[in-house]
């Protein structure tokens, strides 16, 4: 019987048995095949780099491209003046997904991990673990199951948990424009937005994003030329070139779990949830939240006493990733003011999260300035991960913080409960950065980092 079967050879499945290999943990990851995939291009942000080194791969030239310096915006304020941004997609990247997922999973089966290519067609719990039924009547069994399945959701579609009222289809079609210097490109029109950008094959993707129900008697073809019509700069671009496929639909509906994880399987990547393309970074919330869950899946099986604080782990991270990236979302939306009245942008522009109060301005802290600990602010144990496993440590909440919803453990290198500790029993802020271990300057840093944050504040002198 397997430790870990993991459903699913996308970035996050494979990145999560890739991790588990490492581990020593005994994993096979089921593959549906290739030829049921859809290629598609997409952005990764500069940050994948630190996912890449810690799962030690380099991409090679034939699956990755660099982005292009040039970055066209027109959207809210930036719409339709051609403003130009050149902020960190510079180091970002474009992958073609069919080469870039293949490449993670020859590199897999390099590694050492089985790829078994038959779908998964149901799992079913039993006292010992999970039955996998598979393709062909075979079946494997195995302690825990991860479900990297995408949004077929194998394991996950039980718990899925669908944001109404966003139906979004995502349109693709890949143009040869025969462009000497591309650049990437985001526009929006009255009724959804274009994302384009050029892909290491030659080929520029345009993917548009509009209304679940945009595609009227079927006709995918109309819908999209409609689209790109409505949106003059991508037009001028591809108007006189050549597309090379037909449209492609994919469901960009978005929705989350609950739960994320559990005693004997966890969620990861798609199949664990799904959020607008505008935040770009599916891919990389992919194979870091890979990461992350092969820390717990480790705990759960090395570990049966820390099983729950591990799940409960996992499952809030989740959830707070995805109510958080909705909020900015919403916030992104509502800056697009042109079209405020049409339902694509009201639906979108909705959030969850409370409006902020206005509040004073802090007076900076200086060297002398009296400390006490903020209102609320305490040092607690919590489920954390350390050292690629989920272990209880010591951190600092503050549940009535506006924004504070994590714990906090580490500043840098700086223990940030030790020196909270440090800091209100020292009065201020230059005695507490010489009564704490480390150099003083970094030291005075995080006080003061403490304090515009609001773990610290002013003792009143009345």
């Amino acid at each position: 019987m397997l430790d870990v079967a993991v459903i699913g050879g996308g970035p996050a499945g494979t990145s999560c048995a890739m991790r588990l290999q490492q581990f020593g943990l005994d994993v096979a990851l089921f593959e549906k095949g290739e030829g049921q995939r859809q290629h598609v291009g997409e952005s990764l942000p500069s940050s994948i780099r630190v996912v890449l080194e810690s799962l030690e791969l380099t991409l090679p030239d034939e699956v990755v491209e660099t982005r292009p310096p040039e970055h066209l915006v027109y959207w809210g304020r930036m719409a339709g003046d051609g403003i130009r941004a050149r902020p960190h997609q510079e180091t970002s990247l474009l992958v073609w997904r069919g080469p870039f997922d293949a490449f993670l999973r020859a590199t897999a089966s390099e590694r050492g991990v089985p790829i078994i290519q038959v779908p998964v067609v149901r799992v079913q719990p039993f006292e010992e673990g999970h039955a996998l039924e598979c393709g062909g009547g075979e079946t494997r069994k195995c302690r825990f199951v991860v479900d990297a399945s995408g949004r077929s959701g194998i394991v996950a579609k039980a718990y899925r948990q669908r944001v109404e009222g966003l139906r979004t289809l995502a349109m693709t079609g890949h143009f040869d424009t025969g462009e000497a210097s591309p650049n990437t490109l985001v526009e929006t029109f009255a009724d959804g937005w274009v994302w384009s950008a050029p892909l290491q094959s030659g080929l520029r993707d345009v993917t548009v994003m509009v209304e679940g129900d945009a595609v009227r008697d079927g006709d995918a073809e109309a819908a999209y030329q409609a689209a790109i019509d409505r949106a003059p700069h991508i037009r001028s671009i591809v108007e006189s070139a050549k597309r090379v496929d037909p449209v492609r639909g994919i469901d960009a509906t978005p929705y989350g779990a609950r739960p994320f994880c559990a005693r004997d399987f966890l969620l990861v990547g798609d199949a664990a949830s799904f959020l607008d393309p505008l935040s770009a970074h599916g891919v990389h919330k992919a194979m870091d939240g890979a990461l992350v869950a092969a820390a717990v899946v480790r705990t759960i099986l090395d570990n049966p006493s820390m099983a729950e604080d591990a799940a409960r782990f996992y499952d809030s991270r989740e959830q707070d990733i995805f109510d958080i990236t909705r909020s900015r979302l919403a916030r992104l939306y509502r800056q697009e003011v042109r079209f405020a009245d049409r339902p694509f942008w009201m639906k979108r522009a909705v959030s969850d999260e409370p409006p902020s109060e206005p509040t004073a301005p802090r007076a900076p802290m200086t060297p002398t300035t009296p400390l006490r600990a903020g209102d609320g602010v305490e040092v607690i144990k919590t489920a954390v991960l350390e050292n690629d496993t989920i272990v209880q440590r010591e951190v600092l909440v503050a549940p009535g913080l506006a924004g504070a919803k994590r714990p906090v453990r580490y500043l840098g290198t700086i223990l940030l409960p030790d020196l909270f500790r440090v800091a209100t029993a020292a009065g201020t802020a230059a005695l507490a950065a010489r009564a704490a271990e480390g150099a003083y300057e970094p030291t005075y840093a995080a006080i003061d980092w403490l304090y515009r944050h609001g773990y610290l504040d002013v003792v009143d002198p009345h």
